[in-house]
């Protein structure tokens, strides 16, 4: 059953790709078929289901589809960046930190893949820098900071290392994000020479007439009364301990009684493919945990690696994985309940804390694929300012494609050199 277990997350992976449907809807169904074949009662399939997650990931969400429909986010963000025409040299350094801010206070984790790619591209191209540089640098500064413990991907990622028995972690998972993608913008900004400017990509892009930045409105009551919420929220998360879901449903609600956005707009904006995605293959790793699916999966990978492999391998694996499914609902959950087997079965070479940190990171690499979201927004947002052809769109996506397999590929090496154990100690 172990074998048969395993195999039902790769073919619910693969039916997911090629039908193009839910891979989180699939896996739960799998899970209770899968369940009963394997001699456990629904009671027990059931039992599985990431109550806490689902709780976690809808609150958040609701709370920022919210800040997305009165717009709040979206002007703050606009006004960040309209106001750096003085600073051009550094924008691409400006891009990637204020991109890494915005995350942290961020409850869904999504401005700085949704909402500023057409942003900071647009203020980057009339500023003389390659737009795809710039998207990608958005992408990536979302990413050093998109496992703050306050926001919706961190907070789940820590929950899904407590639960795998690991000691809070929280801090450190957060900081070797910011190492991780502070190498990767570096590495783009010389692999697409950034320090060059005017060097457009066949010097016949244009930006639509629309597409410039406009003299922005000043913050309505309801934005700011939206944006007092989101502090106030993460304080309580931060100092409370509260629960994230919860408490952003508090917030949220005291946001529909003020009139701050309408209920059914909230509704309609949670993404809620991307939590049954979650919660589905979460359900479903449940019941394959328990047939001893992840322990076979340990024993593989132990048997194909070593001490100089098992990082490369485990972090290569959780970027390959995160091109088919959520960083977060498929690599994740997986990868990381084996770390403890793998590194005995190698002799210990490395400190949780960096495996950890390994498959994190390589998962959210892949982001900037445009299979993925990352990637998806910066071509959507280059299409939509520049009206690309059929031929340049498609260099576009070769070459967001290429740079998710380098950095895949960097990501996955890193951890040899030792470098997440700078933050081991705190």
């Amino acid at each position: 059953m172990a074998v048969i277990s395993l195999l039902s997350l790769i073919i619910v992976i693969a039916v997911g790709v090629y039908t193009k449907k839910n891979i989180g809807i699939i896996s739960l169904a799998v899970a209770i078929v899968l369940g009963i074949i394997g001699g456990m009662s629904s009671k027990d399939v059931i039992s599985g289901f990431p109550t806490s997650l689902f709780l976690n990931l809808f609150g958040m969400f609701f709370f920022f589809a919210i800040a997305q429909n009165n717009g709040s986010l979206e002007l703050l963000s606009k006004k960040l960046f309209v106001s750096f025409d003085r600073y051009a040299v550094v924008y691409p350094l400006i891009v990637f930190i204020v991109s890494a801010l915005i995350t942290v206070v961020d409850p869904g984790g999504l401005t700085g893949y949704v909402v500023l790619p057409a942003i900071t591209m647009s203020v980057g191209y009339q500023m003389g820098f390659n737009p795809i540089m710039i998207g990608v640098l958005t992408i990536f500064g979302a990413n050093a900071t998109l496992m703050t413990p306050v926001g919706v991907f961190g907070n789940t990622a820590n929950l899904i290392v407590n639960d795998a028995g690991f000691p809070n972690y929280a801090t450190q998972i957060l900081l070797n994000g910011v190492i991780m993608f502070s190498i990767a913008g570096i590495l783009v900004y010389i692999g697409f020479r950034g320090w060059k400017r005017n060097q457009q990509v066949d010097g016949t892009l244009s930006l639509e007439g629309n597409a410039g930045p406009l003299d922005l409105p000043a913050f309505n009551g309801q934005q700011k009364l939206t944006l007092l919420m989101l502090i106030l929220m993460i304080l309580a998360i931060m100092f409370l301990n509260t629960h994230a879901g919860l408490t952003a449903l508090v917030f949220s609600i005291i946001l529909l009684l003020a009139k701050a956005a309408e209920e059914k707009d909230a509704f309609l904006g949670v993404p809620w493919e991307t939590i049954f995605l979650c919660i589905g293959i979460g359900n479903l790793l449940s019941v394959i945990d328990t047939m001893g699916g992840l322990t076979l999966l340990s024993s593989v990978l132990s048997s194909i690696s070593s001490q100089w492999t098992l990082a490369p391998l485990l972090g290569i694996t959780s970027s390959i994985m995160s091109f088919f499914s959520l960083a977060i609902a498929g690599p994740i959950p997986t990868l990381i309940p084996s770390i403890p087997v793998l590194n005995v079965s190698n002799g210990n070479p490395f400190m949780e804390i960096e495996l950890i940190s390994t498959v994190i990171n390589g998962g959210f690499t892949a982001a900037i694929s445009p299979l993925s979201l990352g990637g998806a927004m910066v071509l959507a947002a280059y299409g939509t300012l520049f009206k690309p052809s059929v031929e340049e769109r498609t260099k576009v996506f070769n070459k967001l494609f290429l740079v998710a397999i380098v950095i895949s590929i960097i990501a996955g090496i890193l951890t040899n050199t030792g470098i997440y154990r700078i933050t081991a100690g705190l």
